[in-house]
């Protein structure tokens, strides 16, 4: 496959390709990615794989017009849906719609399709916004459903982050699910199945994304990304099989939201409630999906501490990144860990509701000072009895 690789997913790829060599591709799929993962390759291989003219040993053919088009990100049957919301450019809400963006968007998959969220929210300039998908791409779908295929083979809708839809997007686009017109796949991604509305996935056939072993996502980035034998064995490390993390450490020396983690452990520990309330009203002014981003970094942090501290484990990291670990991994055990991961999950889920964020934080890090001070006494105990 010339086009770029997907690392660690063959089983996947495989069932698409036999799938597609016996005429029985679904005309409804969810690909259940894992976080960060290789769902939107995945969708663009099948896309590709559909609009082939002349497939070669299953995989698209990378020659025919179908795929230099797909290739350019150009393919007039092949439609993407994407959150989106109002920027500097786009001001009205009836130009609230995916079509819009595309130009942005065909610049991000020119780069790699393993983008995150917060990445395209950047691009799109509405990294302090909720992206969401709504009625304005229903209206563009339908549009598009009418017309006739241009290739005379499949028209495919992939829907990335699937559910960023709200209910009206939801619920409208419902009948095309149930009832798709003859050669049109809809293709949903969503590493959060459970947020999508039960009638949605009762009408799809669910894919689920494989597990990437460390060594085959450092492969993955040395060949793709030409990183050193080392630098890629260190970022498939800290990304714990995130690929779209693991990416993103190639190019950057520090782990994301790390330093954050580090000032609040700080002012947790040392019972600093001036500085936390402060840190509290600093953290609510970030988007909610740059909240709950920090909170699935701070999970894999406290995870990676306590396998250094209890299990022994070796955690490969760079310079300062491993004292902070070595310093602060005996501080979460048995008394605490447990505690965090509460903490975490039911901070994540009171931010995505409508509770005032500063509030949250605020509380959760009380809850830290306890959490922290817990560690320490065990780890002291722990320390007399060695």
């Amino acid at each position: 496959m010339a086009f770029y690789q997907i690392p660690g997913q063959t089983k996947i790829v495989n069932s698409f390709r036999q799938l597609v060599d016996e005429s029985r591709v679904p005309h409804s799929i969810l690909i259940h990615e894992r976080p960060g993962g290789s769902g939107l390759a995945i969708a663009i291989h099948l896309a590709r794989m559909l609009l082939c003219e002349n497939r070669q040993g299953g995989d698209p053919c990378d020659e025919c017009p179908q795929c230099v088009k797909t290739m350019q990100h150009a393919h007039p049957d092949m439609h993407y849906v994407f959150p989106n919301n109002t920027n500097s450019r786009f001001k009205r809400a009836e130009q609230r719609f995916s079509d819009n963006f595309y130009p942005e968007w065909r610049e991000a998959l020119t780069q790699h399709p393993f983008l995150t969220l917060a990445e395209w929210y950047k691009r799109i300039d509405i990294e302090k916004k909720q992206g969401f998908i709504g009625d304005e791409d229903v209206t563009s779908v339908r549009k598009k459903l009418t017309l006739r295929a241009h290739g005379g083979r499949y028209r495919v809708f992939i829907i990335w982050h699937a559910e960023k839809m709200n209910h009206s997007f939801a619920n409208k686009i419902l009948k095309n699910l149930e009832e798709p017109t003859d050669k049109t796949v809809f293709i949903l991604i969503t590493s959060t199945p459970a947020l999508l509305l039960p009638t949605i996935v009762s009408r799809v056939q669910i894919f689920k994304e494989e597990i990437i072993s460390e060594e085959e996502l450092a492969h993955f980035l040395v060949r793709q990304f030409d990183a050193s034998e080392n630098q890629a064995r260190i970022s498939a490390n800290r990304s714990e099989g995130n690929v779209s993390k693991a990416i993103k450490h190639v190019f950057e020396e520090e782990e994301p939201w790390l330093k954050e983690f580090q000032v609040w452990m700080r002012l947790a520990y040392s019972r600093d409630l001036e500085g936390l309330l402060k840190w509290s009203d600093k953290m609510s002014k970030n988007t909610r999906d740059e909240q709950k981003y920090f909170c699935e970094e701070a999970l894999i942090i406290i995870d990676r501490c306590y396998r250094m501290a209890w299990l022994n484990s070796e955690i490969n990291s760079p310079g300062d990144e491993a004292k902070f670990f070595r310093d602060f991994s005996p501080f979460i055990n048995i008394a605490n860990a447990q505690g965090f991961l509460h903490l975490l999950e039911e901070a994540t889920k009171d931010i995505q509701s409508n509770l005032n964020q500063k509030i949250v934080w605020f509380d959760s890090s009380i809850k830290a000072i306890r959490l922290i001070h817990s560690g320490k006494k065990t780890a002291a105990q722990n320390e007399e009895h060695s």
